[in-house]
């Protein structure tokens, strides 16, 4: 009889301690579910959705700073293009008419050190002739024939949209010497881009473009030149909002 009821001891014993461990593992679950809802809700890219385009544009939507900025940040590791432009858009029908290119910044780079490649590059992608230092485009291909220094490490150029939205200094860092000062800049100011167009919209359109890109086989000296899909990304400012 009394091993009978240390048994019945045991069991309950065991019981209880299943029971503890359970619930453990259920109230840990939890705290892991609501730390990564946390998490999610603080990184913004998570809500930007590509509307993919093939070989034309995507339907058009209207957006604001909450999509511009992750896009931005995005743009060198994904080597996608980001052009911003401005015009006048119906709200009936979706079209943009007498849209010009928005100026974002201004680039102190040396036209001198600019490859050769670049102006035919601007003259294919936007149909430039007349090249200059106001900038309206994201595209690291461009930023690289340009010399512009944060074109060596994605932190470098992250450092430079830091600036650029906030309209901070940005530092060469080649020689730590003042670059670009975006809040004395004609085209945003005090406050960078984000103070000056948070409150605003914009037109999104994605699409993809063909471009040519030259490589050199390592088996060969021959250098075979091939086409390219990539995307591009238009941001128009909606001047009658």
């Amino acid at each position: 009889m009394e091993n009978a009821v240390e048994a019945l001891k045991m069991v309950c014993a065991y019981l209880a301690f299943g029971m503890a461990l359970t619930v453990s593992i259920i109230s840990f679950n939890n705290v892991k579910k609501v730390s990564d809802s946390v998490l999610y809700t603080k990184d913004e890219t998570n809500y930007y959705d590509y509307q993919g385009a093939t070989g034309k544009a995507a339907e058009n939507r209207i957006v604001g700073l909450e999509t511009i900025i992750p896009t931005l940040y995005k743009y060198y590791k994904e080597n996608y293009t980001i052009v911003f432009k401005q015009g006048y858009y119906d709200y009936t029908t979706g079209d943009i008419t007498n849209w010009e290119y928005l100026y974002i910044y201004e680039t102190p780079s040396n036209k001198v050190l600019w490859t050769s490649s670049y102006n035919d590059l601007m003259n294919k992608k936007y149909n430039l002739t007349n090249v200059n230092s106001k900038i309206f485009s994201f595209d690291l291909e461009e930023e690289t024939s340009r010399r512009e220094p944060w074109t060596g490490s994605y932190d470098k150029a992250k450092q430079n949209l830091d600036m650029l939205l906030n309209g901070g200094t940005y530092y060469n860092p080649n020689n730590n010497a003042k670059y670009i000062d975006y809040s004395n800049s004609s085209q945003i100011g005090l406050g960078g881009f984000i103070q000056k167009y948070k409150d605003k919209k914009f037109v999104e359109t994605i699409s993809e473009y063909i471009y040519s890109s030259t490589q050199t086989e390592d088996s060969s000296i021959t250098t075979l030149t091939k086409d390219k899909k990539k995307r591009m990304i238009t941001f128009t400012y909606i001047t009658n909002q």
